[in-house]
């Protein structure tokens, strides 16, 4: 039988608890920059450097993992500052899209951001990290369909899988994941995957 001070500390603890999906680390965070040119928006992308391991070449948003002592949101500043060279204090955050988890275990936050007092010329980026700096009317994306592939995933069991646990054992019926791929072209460039999803969504949102 629960006690009154056990029941208290239940209910504070559920209380001060922020949910995020269950069974991830610390968020990952991603900026969605947008900015002003000629009177037109743009929104900000990088290309990853050609020489990196992992997603070389892949066009994407500034952005990377959370350290333990920072918010999302400052993940995403401090990422940007540090891939190309944008300060905190010329970026007024407003909103964020919807959050993205993976199936390699990471949840992404995008933050949308509109930069200010900042021309392209200004930009100073990291070459170990940044190939280039692209520039895409926001309006390109709003008004383009972009092509979609469904991908499907099928379980792999372990050999010690436990299905003498369940009902039907090796007969269930497993569901099979679908994971989509929107793809836009941009005059050749590519975006794809998790940054063609963040901007689906936003697309979604505004519309």
């Amino acid at each position: 039988m629960y006690t009154k001070s056990q029941l208290y500390n239940i209910r504070k603890t559920f209380a001060l608890h922020s949910p995020r999906p269950e069974g991830y680390g610390i968020p990952s965070a991603v900026l969605v920059p947008l900015i002003d040119i000629n009177g037109s928006l743009n929104v900000l992308l990088t290309q990853r450097s050609l020489h990196m391991n992992h997603q070389p070449g892949d066009i994407c948003f500034p952005g990377g993992h959370g350290e333990s002592n920072e918010t999302p949101v400052e993940t995403a500043l401090r990422e940007t500052w540090e891939e190309i060279g944008i300060e905190a204090k010329d970026i007024t955050i407003i909103g964020e899209c919807d959050f993205i988890t993976t199936h390699f275990g990471v949840y992404i936050k995008p933050f949308i951001g509109i930069v200010e007092n900042i021309t392209i010329d200004d930009l100073i980026f990291s070459p170990d990290e940044v190939e280039k700096v692209l520039l895409i009317p926001l309006d390109f994306f709003m008004e383009t369909t972009p092509r979609l592939s469904v991908v499907t995933l099928e379980p792999m069991f372990p050999p010690d899988f436990p299905f003498h646990l369940i009902q039907r054992g090796e007969s269930y019926k497993w569901g099979k994941s679908k994971v989509k791929y929107w793809f836009y072209d941009y005059n050749g460039e590519i975006i794809w995957g998790l940054t063609a999803r963040i901007i689906n969504n936003m697309k979604c949102i505004l519309k």
